[in-house]
Order: C-alpha cells, then structure tokens, then sequence
C-alpha cells in the first residue's frame, strides 16, 4: 500500500484505498504497510476505524506504519491525532536507521514514539547492493541491527533498496544473517529493477528469512516489488504454509486488479497468475501445455497465426460434431478460410483503430505531471504574494 501510493503519479483517494485494503484483508493479508506522507496518519485512523468499529477488518491484522528519520519529526506530530488505544496496537517501522547515527537520531525517534503510545517497532535497513554483498556491507548491517535489539527491536526489514541484488548473493546473505542472529526476525524488501524481486523474495524465505513482502500486482516504486499473488500460487505449489493465515489467491488476483483501478495504473493484461488475460491462450498451432498433458484453467482463443484446418477439426471433433464433417477436408479449408477473414478483414482493422485511439488517450493521460521545477514556481509565487502583502500593510490598505 505504502509504495503503491509512493508510485502513483496522481494520487489516490482515500475510500478506494481503504477498499483495497479490505480486500487485502480478505485474501488473508494480515500485515499491512502504510505510510508516510504526511496526511496517512489520518488515512491509518480511517483503517483502524474501520477495523476495531465496524469489523470490516480482521482483528488480527497488523497496521505498520513507514517513516524514515529524515521525516519522522512531522510525523511523530501527525501520528499523534490516532487514540493511544490504537495507537498502542500498531507498529512503526522505523526507516534509514543509519541516518545521523552519531548523534543517536534512531535512539531519539524511537524515544519520542513511544512516548505518544506507539505499542512496538520494526526497522528498516537500506542498502545499495552491488551484484555481491562484501564483508563491509555485511559489518554495515550487523552494525545496524545491534543497534535496533539495544532498543528491543526484533523484527527488521533487509532493503535491496535500488534492485540490483542476485538470487545467488541473496541466498548466502539471509543464511548468514539468520544464523548470526537468532534472535532476529528477518524479511526481504525486494525491488524488481532487474527482475529478480520475486527470485530474490524466495531466495530469502528458502535460506531461513521468516518473513515474505510484496505487493499485489507487483505495485512498489519504480519496477516494484516481489508480486505478492504469485508468491501464494507457488506458496501452494510448494505447500509452504503462512502462519496464522490462509492466502487466498484468486482474491489476491481481484485485488491486484482493483490495485491498478485504485492507483490508475493501465492493467497489466499478461502479468503472471493476476493478468487480466493471462489464462487466454491460443488453442492453434501446438498448445505446448496441452500437448504435454498438463491441466489448468484456460480460455482459448483463435488468431490468423494459429488457426489450421487440424485446429477447425479438433474444434469441432471435442464438440461432438458428426464425424463425416471431421473427414471432409474442402468443409473444414472452408471454415477455416472464412474463420481467418473474419479475422483479418474486419476484426483486425476495427481493434487497431480503437487500439490507436486508446493509445493516443493513454499518453495524453500521462501528461501533466508535477515534476521539480513545480516546487521553483511556488515558491516564488508564495514569495510573490508575500510582497504585494507587504506593500498594501506599508501603504495601509
């Protein structure tokens, strides 16, 4: 949800997201990361209303707030419009430990937290990884992790911050890291920049990480993340099991659909297990699956490129069609060569218009976003104003 909304060129509304997190909720997420602009404090109380007056929430489901200590000042303020009741029953996780660690910033953030009633903490290490991880790297982070379990802290975050980590590096990292730290509750926070973000999420739980992330559909900054509906299919596939919680993957999938809505994102019409296309297949030529004898739900469709008079027969044959058609090769040229006009002559050219139409609305869409230099021109419109106030109070207007 945090990096879903991180990502959003424009925005979204609280209602829709809310929504999405309820249909989270009932696809068996019981972990959910929220944050950290400055108005979510408000959003997060709308959940917990949500969860602990109208029940439409699971109890059981854990609200994580995001902040990093570059920004937890205004929202250690803003969090504090939530009841201490609640409060008490979230978790912060606390960002960019290593920020201004001489002067203990972590030790006064968390300080300051608590002290306005935030019931518990996770931490947040970021790194930058190259395709290895060397012994500097991993001093870096034990170093940062000592420092959370001085504050009580036993649930921290492994970022690969920018995506460049390797499934291999991956695996050596989590082993180490879990065997050093037994005490430690550890999950990876896999960015897909190359990817590897669902290759890397697997690799983590695989060598010992308690702990998966992810978001529906993918939704993360940048590429996003590891994609959460395909970690539960191959979770069942694998018979891996998710404590205290039952994944439900065909709501995960409906989810990552009402994610692209809530965000208005185009849908990702092929993407694994949640796509909105990804069962159709083509039933012509050589459907490899089928050809090898595997089940799973499909739709098919025909196109010019896999249609054949074996594919019309095949067709008609498993619809129980008279066997005398199935022979007579000038009925089934016939039904095929009309098949592939219809195709090619009408269907073709009216979906590539639509579908030029659609593209030219699509990238007009994507325009006017506030970019850098939105900031410049404010700021001097601000300034602007200022003055004219000046000059009327010095005139006495």
């Amino acid at each position: 949800m945090r990096e879903g909304g991180e990502r959003a060129l424009y925005g979204a509304d609280d209602e829709s997201k809310l929504k999405l997190i309820e249909a989270l909720a009932e696809a068996g997420v019981r972990d959910i990361d929220l944050g950290s602009g400055l108005t979510e404090p408000k959003f997060l109380l709308r959940c917990l209303h949500s969860q602990h007056l109208l029940g439409r929430i699971p109890e059981d489901t854990q609200f994580v707030f995001n902040l990093t200590l570059k920004t937890w000042e205004p929202l250690c303020e803003a969090l504090q419009i939530i009841p201490r009741d609640y409060l008490a029953k979230i978790q912060v996780s606390l960002g960019m430990v290593e920020h201004r660690q001489s002067e203990k910033l972590l030790e006064r953030a968390h300080e300051a937290l608590s002290s306005i009633g935030v019931g518990s903490f996770r931490a947040s290490i970021l790194n930058a990884f190259s395709h290895e991880i060397d012994e500097d790297r991993y001093a870096f982070i034990n170093e940062q992790i000592e420092r959370v379990r001085q504050l009580g802290i036993s649930l921290v975050r492994v970022n690969d911050s920018i995506g460049t980590l390797y499934p291999e590096s991956t695996a050596v990292l989590a082993s180490n890291l879990v065997k050093d730290n037994p005490d430690i509750t550890f999950y990876l926070h896999s960015h897909d920049d190359r990817g590897l973000g669902l290759a890397n999420s697997l690799a983590s739980i695989f060598h010992g990480f308690q702990m998966v992330e992810g978001g529906v559909a993918g939704f993360g900054n940048r590429a996003g993340l590891a994609n959460v509906e395909v970690l539960s299919q191959i979770f069942a596939e694998r018979r891996i099991s998710v404590a205290g919680t039952v994944l439900d993957t065909e709501k995960l999938s409906r989810a990552a659909a009402l994610a692209e809505e809530v965000f208005m994102v185009l849908p990702n019409v092929y993407r694994p297990v949640s796509g909105m296309l990804v069962r159709n297949e083509n039933a012509g030529i050589v459907n490899v699956p089928d050809y090898l004898g595997v089940s799973r739900p499909v739709d098919y469709f025909l196109n010019p490129i896999g249609i054949f008079p074996t594919t019309v027969a095949q067709v008609l044959e498993n619809s129980g069609f008279p066997e005398e058609y199935l022979r007579d090769e000038e009925f089934l040229a016939e039904v095929t060569r009309r098949l592939v006009g219809y195709m090619e002559d009408t269907l073709h050219p009216a979906k590539r218009e639509r579908f030029d139409a659609l593209l030219h609305q699509v990238r007009e869409f994507y325009t006017d976003i506030v970019r850098l230099d939105a900031v410049h021109n404010v700021a001097l419109e601000v300034l602007q104003d200022r003055s004219s106030t000046a000059v009327a109070l010095q005139a006495g207007v």
